[in-house]
Order: structure tokens, then C-alpha cells, then sequence
């Protein structure tokens, strides 16, 4: 199939009235698809260009596009930003210019980008080979995808819906096994191939899941009620400790780790120090496990800082200085998979008792520290105890809990102290002037709203260091998309950051409804993706519980 066919369906799918008929038009494009054009399709539809743990890799942004329209058009980017900013959709300049020979398959797109990453070839030429070989509704479409602004208003749950309907499955087996494995490639395969083969395909070593993430709990009587003070059911209080979560696999024959963030990509490279210290700590056989790897000070004494941490990750140079600077203690709180079993429907406690017996403690690999009670004082001093030590506060969880990849499920429940954050993601900002001339002194933030859009609900202007404008200004601007009114500028929406705010209000000036009142910059979370970040329904709730 050739990608500006692809293209000129999505045009039909973004200008169907409902989501009945955008399941239609993708169920009738997965039925004549073969199995590798199948997996292209099911990943473009998402806006993935490549594996969602090569996302990171991927370093195909707003400026080398602009770059490419300019050669094509043979115009200054000055001039394709003005047209840009009159149009406010690059992919729609980017259609106006590239009218190549229509003889990019969609197949082909795929390979050709992942080629690019493992043979590190220049983006700048890959993105112009692609502007030749497709029509200007292909190149629309790439560009999308490329700035993850597919606007056709389809997300997992229409993906889902079109693949059961192509192939006579339940819609949730397909959002099961993508969760599974987080690919939703395979998972569209596997749905051609019927209902048993989505329930047969599982767990697999070195193909990461999807977290399961906690809800943020504001009120602790929620949990266990300061009268009359106890509960029936008896909790798993764990310390939440501030670093960055990785999902671990473990090979016993050959003996092969690799560890996965929160985002999944690969972060084995970067931490070969908490490779070694598994390998000597580890008493198990094959196994997936979850931890939190916290940075602490070259003599183990004293815990660093979150930022000190993110020095680690994702790191590609400097490799062996950083670890005598910065070593790594990894916590372990969770094991999935044990000796080819799949654990995600085991109780929590039985979990943890299992994880216990999988490794022998060392200074580099412990398990986190834990309580189980259903007295409210108890937890209170738990609380207590890790905010005065530092740490984000405590993870609170059902015994009986299963492990619900991909969701925000209740039987993890997260308690942080009083003053509530939000983690958001930057779509635009605002060019300073006086000393903050040439820096984007404000940041528009957005929540997730449905299907994966994306909801403003106010402007950062505070809290910055100014080192940290700099840096952020400096990484934001290879991101922008679009300039308005000479000032405001559309940005890829890419990073998370975490702020604090005095209030919530009700407002028809955001996408959101609702508006932070003095919003203030904490920190950028480059541990958590777009995906990860709050939700409109979770500003809801914050909005109702204080008015």
C-alpha cells in the first residue's frame, strides 16, 4: 500500500462525524492490509513513527522539517516559518511544497525511519527522501506524526474498536496485549490472527509493559479514616522514594539485564553500575521486576536530590565518571514475571513475599522499606517518617491488588504531602523581554484531556532557576511548530514538567475549563512521557475537593 493512500483515508477518517465511522474506515484498512503494512498502519494511527522505546531516538523535530520544506520550496526557514504562523499547521505547509513521485509504501516509511536510527544516518536527508517519494497529502501525514499531532481524533480506544471490528475480536483483549506489550504493531497482528492469539500471547522478556501507575490520593481518610482510626482491610505501606522507576528484566542463561523507564526506553547503557549490582544480588531465575533507582552521594550516606538522579538517565557519554559521582541504590518493590510465570493477577502481598525470596539484599539492591497496618496512626507516623527523610511521600497498596498494566488502577494509591502538584506538559510559551529577552520566561501547560488530547490550563512564568529557563528555552525552541502574534509560540508536545499552584478556577480562556492560579515550576520530569501526565479528571477532582 502506498502511504499517500494511507494519507488520503486519514483525511476521510479526521472528516468523519463520529467515532462509529472512524472505526469503520480503519477496520476496512486493517482487513485488506498485509501482516507488516497491518503493524505500519496500527503504529501511525498512533502517531509512532518508530517503536515507542526508540521514541527518544527518534530526532526528527519542527526545525529539520522546516528545513526540508525551505530546500523543497527554495525559501528561507524565515519565510516557511511566516507560513507557518499564517496557516498554524506546519504539516499543511509542508503539503503545500512536497509533491514527490508517490512511491513511498507504507511498509517502506517504517523501515526506513528505524534504518535511520540504528544506522544513526541524518535525519535532514531521511526527512527530504521522504518529502520526494509521497504526495503532499503523504507529507502532511509524516509531519504529523513526526511533531505527534496526528489530529484525526483517534486514540487507543478507536484503534482498538477498529481492530475488533476487522477481525472478530473483544475490544479488550487488543487493549489487553498493548498493554502487555506496549505494541501495537504485534497486538494488530495478533488480532488478524483471532481471539486465541491475543489471549495467548503475553509477558516476554525484553519487550516491556506498560506501567501501572498509582492514583494521587489528597485526603488520607480516603484510605484509612481518622475515626474511628482503623480500617478492616490491612495496607501495604511502601516508602515512595524520589528517583526514577525502571522495569527490569532479568535473563538467568545466558545472564542478560536490561532496564526500561518509565517512558520504555532502554536504559541499560546508561546505568551499567545497577546492571552489575543485580547480577550479584540476584538469587532467581528469568524475571521482570520493578524498582525505583535512587542517586545517592559517592560514599552511600546520604540520598541526592531527584535532579541529581536524571544526570543518569538516558546518559550516553561519560559513563564511568558519572558513577563514581553519582551511584545508584536500586529499591525493588514488584516482581510480574517469575520463571515463565506471569504474576499480574497474583495479590500484591503474594508479590512481594515472592519478590523477597528472588535476591539476597546488598548495599546497591534492597527492597523498599514497608509497613502493612490498618491503624491510621500508624500510617500517619509511615507518612511522616518519609517526608522528614526526604522522600516524595508514601505508596499506599491493597494486599489483594492485582497488577493492572496501563492504568491508573485504585489499588495503588500515592500520598504526598498537602501541597498538591501537578505534572503537565508544555504546548507553547511566550518569548521574555529585559533580562528574560531571548527566553521563553512563560510556559503554556496542558492536562490530558480525551483520546489523547490535550488541555491548557494556564501559563508557567515562576519557579525558574536561571539556569533551568536556559536550558528548557534552549531544548523547547528546537520543538517550535509555529509563531503568533510575535511572541506566543506552538511547541511539540514532548516534555513534562511538575508545578505547584496556589488555587484552581473555573475559566472559558483555556482548553481545560479550569486555570492554576500562580503556577509555579518545580522540576521537569524527562522520567515520565506525554502519556503519564495528569489528567483533566484529576484537576476535576482537586477543583471539587477545595470549592
Amino acid at each position: 500500500m502506498k502511504f499517500s493512500e494511507l494519507a488520503e483515508i486519514y483525511d476521510q477518517v479526521s472528516s468523519a462525524g463520529n467515532d462509529a465511522k472512524r472505526v469503520q474506515f480503519l477496520a476496512d484498512l486493517f482487513k485488506r492490509a498485509d501482516d507488516e503494512t497491518l503493524a505500519s498502519i496500527a503504529h501511525f494511527s498512533l502517531s509512532e513513527l518508530v517503536r515507542p522505546e526508540l521514541s527518544d531516538r527518534l530526532a526528527i523535530g519542527p526545525a529539520t522539517i522546516r528545513e526540508q520544506i525551505a530546500l523543497i520550496a527554495r525559501k528561507d526557514a524565515a519565510e516557511i516559518d511566516d507560513e507557518v504562523r499564517q496557516t498554524g499547521d506546519m504539516s499543511e505547509v509542508a503539503a503545500r511544497y512536497a509533491n514527490g513521485k508517490n512511491s513511498l509504501k507504507v511498509d517502506e516509511l517504517w523501515k526506513l525511519v528505524h534504518d535511520a536510527i540504528e544506522k544513526e544516518k541524518p535525519r535532514a536527508a531521511v526527512v527530504g527522501h521522504i518529502f520526494k517519494s509521497t504526495t503532499p497529502a503523504g507529507a502532511k501525514y509524516f509531519t504529523r506524526m513526526a511533531l505527534n499531532q496526528m489530529r484525526i481524533n483517534v486514540g487507543l480506544g478507536t484503534v482498538a474498536r477498529a481492530l475488533a471490528k476487522a477481525f472478530d475480536v473483544r475490544p479488550a483483549s487488543v487493549e489487553r496485549l498493548y498493554a502487555l506489550t506496549n505494541d501495537i504493531g504485534l497486538t494488530a497482528v495478533q488480532a488478524k490472527k483471532g481471539e486465541a492469539a491475543l489471549e495467548h500471547t503475553g509477558l516476554m522478556l525484553f519487550s516491556p509493559y506498560q506501567f501501572m501507575n498509582a492514583h494521587k490520593i489528597d485526603d488520607p481518610d480516603r484510605i484509612i479514616p481518622s475515626m474511628p482510626g482503623t480500617s478492616k482491610k490491612r495496607w501495604i505501606l511502601e516508602t515512595k522514594y524520589d528517583g526514577v522507576r525502571l522495569q527490569i528484566h532479568i535473563r538467568k542463561r545466558p545472564f542478560e539485564v536490561r532496564l526500561y523507564s518509565r517512558r520504555l526506553n532502554d536504559e541499560t547503557g546508561a546505568m551499567p553500575d545497577v546492571v552489575a549490582a543485580i547480577k550479584e544480588a540476584w538469587t532467581g531465575g528469568d524475571a521482570i521486576v520493578e524498582g525505583e533507582a535512587v542517586a545517592f552521594d559517592p560514599s552511600l550516606k546520604k540520598r541526592l536530590p531527584f535532579q541529581a538522579v536524571l544526570q543518569r538517565s538516558g546518559r550516553k557519554h561519560g559513563i564511568e565518571e558519572i558513577i563514581k559521582e553519582i551511584p545508584l541504590v536500586l529499591f525493588l518493590f514488584d516482581v510480574n514475571f517469575d520463571r515463565g510465570e506471569n504474576l499480574m493477577n497474583a495479590a500484591q502481598g503474594d508479590r512481594r513475599e515472592r519478590l523477597a525470596a528472588l535476591f539476597k539484599p546488598t548495599t546497591h539492591v534492597q527492597v523498599t522499606e514497608s509497613l502493612v497496618t490498618n491503624k491510621r496512626s500508624d500510617m500517619d507516623r509511615f507518612f511522616q517518617s518519609a517526608v522528614k527523610a526526604g522522600q516524595e511521600g508514601i505508596m499506599v497498596k491493597d494486599p489483594d491488588g492485582v497488577y493492572i498494566p496501563g492504568r491508573r488502577a485504585e489499588n495503588w494509591m500515592k500520598l504526598k504531602p498537602a501541597f498538591e502538584t501537578l505534572d503537565v506538559v508544555v504546548v507553547g510559551g511566550i518569548w521574555g523581554s529585559g533580562r528574560r529577552k531571548g527566553l521563553l520566561s512563560s510556559l503554556i501547560v496542558a492536562v490530558q484531556g480525551p483520546k489523547g488530547s490535550l488541555l491548557t490550563v494556564g501559563k508557567v512564568g515562576t519557579g525558574f532557576s536561571e539556569a533551568a529557563l536556559r536550558d528548557l528555552t534552549e531544548r523547547l525552541s528546537e520543538r517550535i511548530i509555529t509563531t503568533r502574534g510575535g511572541h506566543t509560540v506552538e511547541i511539540e508536545p514532548e516534555i513534562v514538567i511538575e508545578v505547584d499552584f496556589q488555587d484552581i478556577q473555573k475559566t472559558d480562556r483555556y482548553g481545560a475549563g479550569y486555570v492554576l492560579r500562580i503556577p509555579r515550576f518545580k522540576r521537569e520530569r524527562p522520567d515520565k512521557s506525554i502519556k503519564e501526565a495528569d489528567t483533566l479528571a484529576r484537576l476535576k477532582r482537586l477543583y471539587d475537593g477545595s470549592h
